[in-house]
């Protein structure tokens, strides 16, 4: 494997640090990626992303440092650092099967963020509340969490000063979740 790098590094300068960007990228990526795995406990598959990352790290780091007076290199290396922490984020929220709940609070434009809400097909649950200034309504929302930015941005465009929160959800039996054809 190093022979293979060692080939590689000799060709082109711009393809070596190009190389060392884009194994970084990876590289990074599947760290975050790892991290959501060990927070939804997939032991094995953690296990397994982990060391692919570390593998990967450490070929790149021991070369970067060999010649650490070139700044294509580390440009390269901590380049492909920051774009890999932007691509194992989308990665994570594309694959990303955990469930949210969405409380929003609008003192006026609940009704309207609540009607568009069940016209978009999610189940909105409406409790009554009571703050700080009297009688309010609490609408939750159960669903994934890939679906929070669309939910976040129907309650702004209703009401801009709406109070949204959500948390994650470990467990979960019957109920209805957006986008499904039948009920849990």
């Amino acid at each position: 494997m190093v022979d293979i790098l060692n080939e590689i590094q000799s060709i082109n300068p711009y393809l070596w640090a190009f190389f060392i960007f884009i194994c970084r990228v990876a590289d990074v990526s599947l760290g975050t990626f790892r991290v959501q795995m060990i927070v939804n406990r997939k032991k094995i598959l953690a296990a397994t992303i982990g060391f692919v990352e570390v593998f990967i790290f450490i070929l790149i780091v021991s070369k970067v440092i060999q010649d650490i007076g070139n700044w294509m290199n580390i440009l390269g290396y901590c380049g492909g650092f920051a774009v890999g922490n932007i691509v194992g984020i989308t990665i994570s929220e594309k694959t990303s099967q955990e469930i949210i709940s969405v409380g929003i609070i609008s003192k006026e434009h609940w009704p309207e963020i609540e009607q568009r809400l069940r016209e978009e097909g999610f189940g909105v649950t409406r409790n009554l509340g009571y703050g700080l200034e009297g009688e309010l309504q609490v609408l939750r929302i159960i669903t994934q969490r890939s679906m929070f930015p669309k939910i976040r941005d129907i309650a702004l465009e209703y009401d801009p000063k709406a109070f949204i929160t959500s948390y994650l959800l470990v467990g979960r039996t019957g109920g209805y979740l957006y986008n499904l054809k039948s009920k849990i």
